[in-house]
């Protein structure tokens, strides 16, 4: 098989003997790695004593209209010669074959190996033989033999003997304890309240304020309070890792964080680049993104993030093709707010003048700003503070408790979170007051709210009254809600 994006192909290997010039020709769109691999097959087979033979070999991969890319078909290739050579007699029918071939014959690990098992496995296939440095990332696959092999001799002497059973990953070693992240950090109680708020329902949150008041503190605590992932997103967010080489040790649980650096291009945040490769957006998937410094990120870059925040997904199309990634991330973006960092300190004067805040907040676009549920100031802590006792409750505990009822309380109502919910959406399943609506109206119209800032502030509402385990939206959960946006 060969991958476009998400998409598995199957690839079917066929091989062909004549008189000749002695010869191996691939043909079937090979890309330039691929067609290297004859080199390693054949160093592969002679280290193994399969003796070449003198004859014009051609391999055909089918459909001759789909690009081979990749090092996966390596593997497959050197079965279909041990096949035409007589030197395996065994049914090789409803099998696939899976690997990188290095030049004394044993295997390497692949990429993408995840969603093509599964692939596989919807296609009828019986049995699949892959690297065993790829064993943890497939091992959770069921109903389909799984022969894991260090190297192409195996295949000779295989007697179609049962599978060993592998490790499954869902029962690898036990999760860390969860560190309280909350509790070290000292004030911030409305921060606390906000960063609770986005991890319940899956908002989209801009924390601003001056160096050292917890900003990234406050995004990294998100680690701990946002519940696991459900099965169904781990193998979302599996399949994603595994095109890249991250999956493996197995099937991931826990919801990604990443945090790029400011000086991250548009391709490396997007994705593509010549084989189409997913980005950080489609790696935050069912995660968070993190964006520190946000005003420093090029203005390109932060545009680019218009239509996946709305969609979430993304569609990177280039000469060579077109392929869809998810991308339903959280976004968490901190920023100071001005040049010098001090606008909102309470001790430090800000040394920058009007024109020159003004322009640097004009680094954040309204359409930008507009795709953010929350918007909050992070005040200066006074130094004070630090000598006050800790909290003997496990604050990070307690939101993770809370977040983690939301999101029962979400799916169970409308299969998603708050934060994805549609206008329909909204209308049929967030029960929300008529006075709430009534009020929210008054206050779009004073504070000059875009449509998309209307149904922000209540899908946000929706997402405070499941924290309250309220069946319906209040007025002041409308208000609460409201005032992170007009902060």
């Amino acid at each position: 098989m060969v991958m476009t994006g998400l998409q598995a192909i199957p690839v079917e290997v066929e091989v062909d003997g004549t008189r000749g010039q002695p010869s191996l020709i691939m043909i079937g769109l090979p890309n330039k790695t691929v067609d290297e691999a004859k080199e390693r097959i054949s160093s592969a087979l002679q280290n193994c004593g399969i003796r070449i033979r003198s004859i014009r070999t051609v391999v055909n991969l089918a459909p001759a209209e789909v690009r081979k890319t990749g090092s996966a078909l390596e593997l497959a290739i050197a079965v279909g010669l041990l096949k035409m050579y007589g030197e395996i007699d065994w049914d090789t029918t409803q099998t696939m074959f899976f690997g990188e071939l290095s030049l004394d014959g044993s295997l390497k690990s692949v990429k993408g190996l995840f969603p093509m098992v599964l692939a596989a496995q919807e296609l009828g296939v019986k049995r699949v033989f892959f690297p065993q440095g790829n064993a943890k990332e497939i091992s959770m696959i069921e109903d389909l033999a799984l022969y894991p092999i260090n190297h192409l001799r195996e295949l000779l002497f295989f007697k179609n003997q049962s599978p060993k059973p592998l490790i499954n990953s869902l029962s690898s070693k036990p999760q860390e304890p969860k560190i309280d992240v909350l509790s070290q950090m000292v004030g911030q109680e409305q921060a606390k309240r906000a960063i609770q708020i986005a991890a319940a329902g899956r908002h989209n949150i801009l924390l601003i304020g001056s160096p050292g008041a917890g900003k990234s503190m406050l995004a990294k605590a998100m680690r701990s309070i946002l519940p696991p992932l459900t099965k169904t997103e781990s193998v979302e967010v599996t399949k994603l890792y595994s095109l890249k080489g991250l999956a493996q040790t197995g099937l991931i649980k826990e919801r990604p964080f990443r945090e790029p650096h400011h000086s991250t291009s548009t391709v490396g945040l997007l994705g593509g680049g010549h084989l189409l490769q997913p980005g950080e957006i489609s790696l935050a998937h069912q995660g968070v993104l993190f964006l520190d410094e946000f005003t420093e990120y090029q203005s390109s870059v932060q545009e680019a993030l218009r239509q996946p925040l709305e969609d979430g997904r993304i569609v990177i199309t280039r000469a060579i093709g077109s392929v869809e990634y998810p991308a339903r991330f959280m976004l968490i973006a901190a920023a100071n707010p001005c040049p010098c960092g001090y606008q909102y300190h309470e001790a430090k004067v800000c040394k920058c003048t009007p024109r020159e805040i003004a322009n640097y907040q004009k680094r954040l676009s309204g359409p930008i700003l507009d795709r953010i549920d929350l918007q909050l100031k992070i005040q200066s802590i006074d130094p004070q503070r630090f000598i006050e006792p800790k909290p003997k409750i496990n604050q990070t505990a307690l939101a993770n408790q809370a977040a983690s009822v939301a999101q029962i309380v979400q799916l169970e109502r409308q299969q998603k979170a708050n934060a994805f919910l549609s206008y329909k959406e909204l209308q049929k399943f967030a029960q929300i007051k008529l006075v709430s609506w009534q009020f929210l109206s008054q206050a779009a119209k004073k504070f000059l709210l875009s449509s998309r800032g209307y149904l922000k502030v209540l899908r946000v509402a929706r997402t405070i009254a499941d924290l309250e385990q309220s069946e319906e939206v209040d007025k002041k959960h409308v208000i609460e809600a409201l005032a992170y946006r007009i902060n």
